[in-house]
């Protein structure tokens, strides 16, 4: 599983196999079967890395094999499919 972050919408190749997921309920092309938890945060909150100050709670419905819904962690993925949703709360720690 790859940490590095999903390229936007008008980086992805024009052939490559995108898979549509949505972030906080706005629309996201992906062209990597699994994301990462550090990948979604980055859709939701461009340009805040995980970590400091931040903590992240990221939830998620309609993924593929058997993880229908469930949460991630720093460090985990999932195997996605078209219509994957993810919501991600932002905390900060006191």
């Amino acid at each position: 599983m790859s940490t590095q972050a999903v390229p936007p919408i008008d980086q992805v190749a024009p052939k490559a196999k995108t898979i549509e997921i949505f972030v906080n309920a706005r629309p996201h092309l992906v062209a990597d079967r699994e994301v990462s938890f550090e990948q979604v945060v980055a859709l939701a909150f461009p340009g805040q890395a995980p970590g400091g100050e931040n903590e992240y709670i990221v939830t998620y419905t309609r993924a593929q094999h058997g993880n229908g819904s469930g949460s991630l962690a720093p460090g985990q993925g999932i195997r996605v499919k078209k219509g994957t949703s993810f919501a991600v709360q932002i905390t900060t720690r006191s």
